[in-house]
């Protein structure tokens, strides 16, 4: 999903729920509301109870929390964290200045990105597409990833069986606009993972890493594409 896309979704009015100023909180022990009702908060959060099932889910300036066994579509913050218990299931994870953190079980259908945040995600996770950061770290313990992890600006972790489809990329920081950080050309990101994961396709690396890789085999899969070393 595209910043301006995020924003204004963000930012809509005309969604079934919304409201400013104050936390949503959808509660009730199985009370389901049914599939596509939508909420979104300015200047406030949602948080949603377990056992729920929803429609998108927005907020500026709050927090998005959902509890065990919730099921949601869209999920997107703007100047807010999106926090998840265990067992839900949504169809994409995105946010603008705020962390992406899930307990165990989650599963994602598309992307799950930030802008500035870190990206968490807890035991027996699955991402159906993307994993990317500009600047955050990227930490990922038994998740199976569909296709590509990126990031600009962040380090990258994979622990406890956990497995890309796809490509790891490291992009360049060259041209990076105002949130490069210079002082990366001194303390580098670090790509970590442990013996039990696994990168089926290429560790594709623009700048300078460090590299804290158990597995030999995984080394031979590194290219370096940074000036100097193409």
């Amino acid at each position: 999903m595209t910043l301006s896309k995020l924003t204004t979704t963000a930012l809509l009015t005309a969604l079934i729920l919304s409201t400013s100023g104050c936390i949503i909180h959808v509660g009730g022990h199985d009370n389901n509301d049914g599939d596509g009702v939508e909420y979104s908060s300015v200047f406030g959060g949602v948080d949603i109870s377990e056992n729920k099932q929803v429609g998108d889910l927005s907020s500026v300036n709050g927090n998005i929390t959902m509890q065990d066994n919730v099921g949601a579509r869209d999920v997107d913050a703007v100047n807010g964290n999106i926090e998840m218990g265990n067992n839900v299931q949504v169809h994409e994870l995105s946010t603008v200045n705020g962390d992406i953190q899930a307990q165990t079980y989650l599963s994602v259908k598309r992307d799950v990105s930030t802008v500035n945040g870190n990206i968490t995600l807890g035991a027996d996770s699955m991402v159906g597409k993307d994993v990317t950061t500009v600047n955050g770290d990227i930490y990922l313990t038994q998740t199976f990833v569909s296709d590509d992890i990126k990031t600009k600006n962040g380090s990258i972790t994979l622990v406890d069986g956990s497995v890309v489809e796809g490509d790891i990329e490291f992009e360049s920081q060259e041209d990076g606009g105002w949130w490069s950080d210079k002082s990366r050309e001194h303390n580098p990101p670090t790509l970590t993972i442990d013996s039990s994961s696994n990168v089926k396709g290429k560790i594709i690396l623009r700048q300078v890493v460090v590299l804290e890789i158990e597995n030999p085999a995984l080394l031979e899969k590194v290219e370096r594409r940074y000036k100097g070393q193409e």
